[in-house]
């Protein structure tokens, strides 16, 4: 029979019971250091307007509590070095444009595009409402109708006065030293920017103690001041003029603006009228006709020197009915703790314009958090936006199926109620780490044991 030399199995034993503990201690520390692995990862940000990439434009971020810039190239990207997994705020900002921020997840969304919208001067003489005469350093308020945004500037020493700002509809508040604070919004129709500069004329501001002269200044109003009709079908508006001061005046009517060969004109009754007289305090109606060949935008103006208002009136043609659809995926996995983008998409099947439309979520569950996207100013017809509807769970929340009601809606319509699951689920990671050291733990042991409990 062979014999086995004891000193040389007990050497072999205590090799292979080192081996086993060798290899849990590695697999410990592979374990532990693979979130290590992928500390840091790039991310690229790409900044756009509707012309196409924007160079120049300056993006920052801030990554440990310390802020981070980089300067878009000419092909619109700048990258970041960042930790993976973590969400940032990125902020893009560049003359001409309005800043604008987005956030994303490091890891997760490696490529970010940003759209800027264009800025544009809205622009006005401030004057006193006595004399005439400018008012410098007046602060202006203007304020997005739709949005609530505000900006703000003042006037020269000319009483020149230009703010630049996206494309909207706008209010205007005017403070100065020693006069009334005032507020103009065509009317309520908002002073409407779109793709251009827009000039609104002057703004008389009346002194506190002012007992002569015209300090409230000229108004114009209209109960309807968007209307639908056939092309080439006559619409009329009924405009209402006040004059608020503390002398009678005759004010000069003009068009300011209106699309080519639409033939406006001002009438009282049939007779054609280009001045209209109203005495202190009083009003008067005239009416506006003409004859579109498609939608567009009037602006008439009434004038008596100084004392200045203008009104814009909106047409849509071919009899406008109004249609939203809304479309985004079904359901959405998270993990308790992550966040996601639910990418939403609005269009307007109908054939008027539609404004302020948005997305509305309803009935949002206690394991959830919901970052409810910007509403737009409007939606033309045939047109789609995209709207992202960040979705974070809980850290805390249970492993469930919750749902989220959508509805997209407008001021003149909205859509039906689209229901979207949300599963939640926990990770699993930490848990198998655990595991597999316990198990690999408990067969050393029980080698051990095995061989030295013989002895």
């Amino acid at each position: 029979m062979r014999l086995i030399n004891p000193t040389k199995k007990y050497e072999h034993d205590r090799m292979v019971v080192n081996a086993i503990l060798a290899i849990g201690v590695l697999l410990t520390v592979l374990f532990l250091s693979a979130p290590l692995a992928m500390a840091n990862s790039s991310i690229s940000v790409k900044v756009v307007d509707d012309s196409g990439p924007v160079g120049g434009a300056s993006v920052a971020t801030l990554s440990k509590g310390v802020s981070v810039t980089a300067t878009t190239g000419s092909d619109g990207y700048a990258t970041f070095d960042l930790s993976a997994g973590e969400e940032y705020t990125f902020t893009v900002w560049k003359d001409g444009y309005a800043k604008k921020s987005v956030r994303a997840k490091v890891g997760v969304d490696n490529n970010v595009t940003i759209s800027l919208d264009r800025l544009y001067g809205l622009s006005g003489i401030i004057v006193d409402a006595s004399t005439g005469q400018p008012v410098k350093d007046a602060s202006i308020t203007i304020t997005d109708k739709v949005t609530g945004e505000y900006y703000t500037g003042s006037s020269d020493s000319g009483g020149v006065f230009t703010i630049m700002v996206p494309d909207g509809y706008y209010s205007v508040l005017v403070r100065a030293n020693g006069y009334k604070t005032i507020s103009r919004d065509n009317s309520g129709a908002g002073y409407h920017v779109l793709d251009n500069s827009l000039y609104i004329g002057y703004l008389p501001v009346p002194m506190l103690s002012s007992d002569t002269g015209n300090p409230e200044g000229v108004s114009l109003y209209c109960d309807f001041p968007g209307k639908s009709v056939k092309p080439n079908e006559t619409v009329t508006f009924d405009v209402k003029i006040t004059n608020d001061g503390v002398v009678d005046r005759t004010y000069t009517l003009t068009v300011k603006e209106a699309p080519k060969n639409w033939d406006v004109k001002f009438y009282t009754g049939s007779d054609i009228i280009n001045r209209v007289f109203v005495e202190r305090g009083g009003s008067k109606t005239f009416q506006v006709k003409a004859t579109p060949r498609d939608a567009g935008v009037i602006t008439i103006m009434a004038a008596s020197g100084a004392d200045s208002c203008s009104l814009q009136l909106f047409v849509d043609t071919g009899g406008a009915d109004y249609k939203l659809e809304l479309s985004c995926s079904d359901n959405l996995t998270l993990e308790a703790g992550a966040s996601k983008t639910l990418e939403v998409l609005v269009r307007n099947n109908g054939s008027g314009r539609l404004t302020s439309v948005g997305v509305d979520v309803e009935d949002v569950p206690d394991s959830l958090t919901v970052e409810p996207p910007t509403r737009i100013e409007a939606l033309g017809p045939g047109e789609t936006h995209r709207f992202n509807l960040r979705i974070q769970a809980k850290p805390d929340a249970a492993q469930e199926t919750s749902t989220l009601n959508l509805r997209a809606t407008s001021t003149e319509t909205k859509t039906g109620q689209k229901t979207v699951e949300i599963s939640i689920t926990k990770s699993n990671t930490w848990i198998g780490v655990g595991l597999g050291i316990a198990v690999l733990a408990m067969l050393a042991f029980g080698l051990i044991v095995w061989k030295y409990g013989r002895r």
